[in-house]
């Protein structure tokens, strides 16, 4: 997430000083927002990341018998 807002958008159509050269953009509240083309493969990133640093935990939500 940039601090300094520099990628944030208010709203879909953007920061008047901010060009963007795609549909990509960050919410105000941090959440990414990536256009058709680029989606794809910013989730591939991502998921790959997430892997790599080890962020997930497996939970078996079956251990509870009926």
């Amino acid at each position: 997430m940039a601090e300094d807002g520099k990628y944030r958008r208010l709203t879909v159509e953007g920061d008047a000083s901010t060009k963007w050269i795609c549909g990509c953009f960050e919410t105000v509240d941090g959440f990414f927002k990536f256009c058709k083309e680029h989606n794809k493969a910013m989730k591939k990133t991502i998921e790959a990341q997430i892997d790599e640093l080890d962020m997930t935990m497996v939970v078996d939500d079956k251990k509870s018998t009926s």
